[in-house]
């Protein structure tokens, strides 16, 4: 005898396979036109501004924009940036100072900025992220993050720093770590 639901069930999936062959598809498509079409405020392609950052301008005028800057040294009190380079060499008292500019940083209004300075290796691999609640009607409109330079844990190449508001890549700039020989 044979079993009446197994029997039924495969008639209505034969009888219901186109219908949902095409709920799927078409699921699919405007999946990948939502993800591919860009919810992004910023320019798909970044320009390279004077002082050597990548910046992904903002779509709207009055966006959000940063400047990275680079030290070898800081003044604590005073927030000076001495030895201003993209150039530093690993040695277990060296660090990198990044300091962030920012522009337009009410243009989103009051509410709080949530900000990522995300450190990117030789290996383009992050090896550091500094989180930062940032709220535009503070008087200081400058972040900062600073790095350890170890000759045993820094390998030497090209690392660099990304800017994220809201998770949206906004600036990044690159450096060199060099070993001494």
């Amino acid at each position: 005898m044979r079993n009446p639901i197994v029997r039924y069930g495969r008639r209505r999936f034969a009888r219901f396979s186109p219908l949902l062959l095409l709920v799927l598809s078409l699921t699919t498509f405007v999946l990948l036109q939502l993800t591919s079409s860009g919810c992004s405020s910023r320019s798909e392609t970044p320009t390279l501004t004077a002082d050597s950052t990548l910046i992904r301008a903002a779509k709207e005028p009055g966006g959000i924009e940063a400047s990275i800057t680079f030290c070898g040294k800081s003044e604590t009190k005073s927030g000076r940036r001495r030895a201003v380079s993209d150039v530093f060499t690993a040695d277990d008292d060296a660090k990198v100072y990044a300091y962030v500019d920012l522009e337009n940083q009410s243009g989103l209004g009051d509410r709080p900025l949530d900000v990522h300075l995300v450190w990117i290796g030789p290996d383009e691999s992050s090896f550091f992220t500094k989180r930062i609640e940032y709220t535009p009607s503070d008087s200081a409109s400058t972040l900062s993050s600073r790095i350890s330079l170890p000759a045993d844990r820094r390998d030497p190449g090209s690392y660099s720093l990304r800017v994220y508001v809201f998770r949206e890549l906004i600036a990044e700039r690159a450096f060199e770590v060099l070993h001494t020989s």
